[in-house]
């Protein structure tokens, strides 16, 4: 590469880019498998460790408030080494993470390893949009979908197997082993992503190359700049809370609202709906995310669906609560779906991890907020109901937030030029 010159990669033929795609699809699902695991051992672990309902109630909301936390820094960190190396760094502490949890199995062990890896998830996760519109300008919605397709399969499959794994080879007890054993495929990943990830050198301002093109570049610098504006980390990371919110509330208060309402039977049910409906959801969506990507409607459907189906969670019969269960799972994953391609759709460079560390910011830090007031309404007015509050509000932001969004740059427009960077930068 010669000096002073950006080289952007692109993929050469399309069983190239579909390596690329399975490599981010992997990637996704083990940043979501060491977080998961953990519910399923939970009344092992707070057996084990003796741990009161406060305790258990950190361990499972920890991971949210430092991906909250991380995601702002991590911004920044992927602006300044690349989207490539923030993955390494990212999925590295992550690894790290997961294996020191499981080699120190006490309390403070539990706590402090937990937060590390959630950070290096962070991290590894605010810098996928940046390379969504450095490695595919032209498909950022399909590898966002792709992204998140494989978030969804990990939630999926360290909840589906953790616990069973842990039976047929660890014991009935040895939930240190059956934590470890996910960082084997999360190293796997690492070793995949050093090895075949395609190169992401972060792209300086370089005026002399820009010559031919200069002046129509900072005619759309210009443009662009209005909207990055317009469009801040606030505000898309509302529509990113506003899904969140709304699933991990109901994931969370689902059990004790249905034993205050004596409908224990259904709980089971209700939550496998909940959680279920998300993975169709996601890959649905992946064949439509590049016709749909930054436009308004499939959010404000998204949140009204939600906002339905919370109300009619509360005011019709307990046997209903799988219907409307199916129906806030679905709309929470199309909106994390297409809300993590919004940073790479409406900003440029060093702005789009900019913009996607402060929106997870946001998402995450609302995340462990929200069922956290719905558990202080219940206990200050004792009513169980207002455990949702919190979910019901969020749909509204979601709307709200939704109908803020400006339009989506024409798809030309999202094909990047260096010397818009220039301009830009």
């Amino acid at each position: 590469m010669a000096q002073g010159k950006a080289v952007r990669w692109r993929a050469t033929s399309a069983a190239v880019a579909f390596g690329v795609f399975v490599l981010v699809l992997f990637v996704g699902v083990n940043l979501r498998t060491s977080i998961l695991a953990v519910p399923p051992l939970l009344a092992i672990i707070s057996t084990d460790l003796n741990l009161n309902h406060s305790q258990t109630g950190l361990l499972t909301s920890l991971p949210s408030l430092m991906m909250g936390l991380g995601a702002w820094p991590a911004g920044r960190v992927a602006a300044r080494i690349g989207g490539r190396m923030s993955v390494v760094l990212g999925l590295a502490l992550a690894t790290l993470g997961t294996v020191a949890r499981g080699l120190w199995p006490t309390t403070i062990g539990l706590y402090v390893f937990t937060a590390a890896l959630a950070a290096g998830i962070a991290v590894a996760q605010t810098a996928i949009p940046t390379l969504a519109r450095q490695w595919f300008p032209e498909r950022i919605g399909l590898v966002s979908a792709v992204f998140t397709d494989g978030l969804t399969l990990g939630e999926t499959l360290a909840a589906a197997l953790t616990a069973p794994l842990m039976r047929a080879w660890f014991g009935p007890n040895a939930w240190p082993a059956a934590l470890l054993i996910w960082a084997i495929p999360m190293t796997v990943a690492l070793l995949l992503w050093l090895w075949l990830a395609p190169p992401a050198p972060r792209i300086p301002p370089h005026p002399a190359d820009a010559q031919p093109v200069v002046m129509a570049a900072q005619t759309a610098a210009r443009k662009r700049a209005r909207r990055d504006r317009q469009v801040g980390p606030w505000l898309i990371g509302a529509v990113m809370a506003g899904g969140s919110v709304v699933y991990f509330g109901m994931n969370g208060w689902v059990a004790p609202y249905n034993q205050a309402k004596n409908a224990n039977s259904m709980t089971s049910l209700a939550l496998f709906a909940i959680n279920a409906a998300q993975l169709p959801v996601c890959i649905g969506l992946t064949f439509l995310a590049q016709r749909v990507a930054g436009k308004r409607w499939p959010f404000l459907v998204a949140g009204g669906v939600a906002l339905v189906a919370v109300t009619g969670w509360l005011l019709t019969p307990p046997t209903l609560e799988p219907l409307w269960g199916a129906l806030i799972g679905g709309a929470s994953a199309a909106v994390f779906t297409l809300s993590i391609a919004l940073p790479a759709i409406f900003a440029t460079g060093a702005r789009v991890a900019r913009l996607s560390g402060g929106s997870l910011g946001v998402n995450y830090t609302a995340t462990f907020v929200g069922p956290y007031i719905g558990g202080v309404l219940w206990d200050w007015f004792h009513l169980p109901w207002l455990a949702f509050l919190p979910v019901l509000v969020a749909a509204l932001i979601l709307l709200v937030a939704a109908l803020l969004l400006p339009d989506p740059p024409p798809h030309g427009a999202i094909l990047e030029d260096p010397a818009a960077f220039a301009a830009i930068e």
